[in-house]
């Protein structure tokens, strides 16, 4: 996945969970799933291509790990249990759903890293953003998701404009 399919559907799926639960419908902030559905990239994707590209090969290292996702989902625990505060728990679920959705089952090596050792296994990458994009066009596995979270975020951003809430989402990160 690249980019609307993380957003898209992390937050349909965040979405799901706030609708059936008998929570407050405004405790969610949309604004830390959004950056949690894509922190692993955005953390893994400069570190591994640029910065340690001759030490690990692979540009999903550190944030594609379940320690990491762990470490916030612990963090969130303690913010939420001390402070009744959700921002750090939906951070922390929002980077456990980046990993299925990345399939990371399938690369047990970097998922369950450092269990298996401290290198990272090598992934042949080439130019990830060149065979990302003919993926994109070729292959369902990548393009419908892709579609899918882009008419969820699409949904979203026509319900904040059309009932007047683009400033309490850009304040609270509230989606009515």
């Amino acid at each position: 996945m690249i980019f609307f399919g993380h957003l898209g559907i992390t937050t349909g799926v965040v979405k799901t969970y706030e609708k059936l639960s008998n929570n407050d419908k405004n405790s969610i902030d949309y604004r830390v799933v959004l950056v949690g559905s894509i922190l692993p990239d955005l953390i893994d994707k400069p570190m591994g291509a640029f910065f340690f590209r001759s030490t690990f090969h692979n540009s999903r290292i550190f944030a594609h790990t379940f320690l990491f996702s762990f470490i916030i989902l612990i963090l969130g625990g303690y913010f939420f249990y001390r402070y009744r505060k959700n921002k750090m728990m939906s951070l922390g679920v929002s980077t456990c759903i980046h990993l299925i959705l990345d399939s990371m089952w399938l690369y047990t090596g970097i998922l369950f890293w450092p269990y298996y050792g401290l290198n990272f296994p090598e992934r042949p990458e080439g130019n990830w953003a060149q065979s990302s994009l003919e993926r994109l066009v070729s292959d369902p596995g990548y393009y419908i998701p892709e579609i899918v979270g882009l008419g969820i975020i699409l949904f979203y951003i026509i319900k904040i404009y059309k009932s007047k809430q683009i400033k309490r989402f850009i304040k609270k990160g509230n989606i009515i």
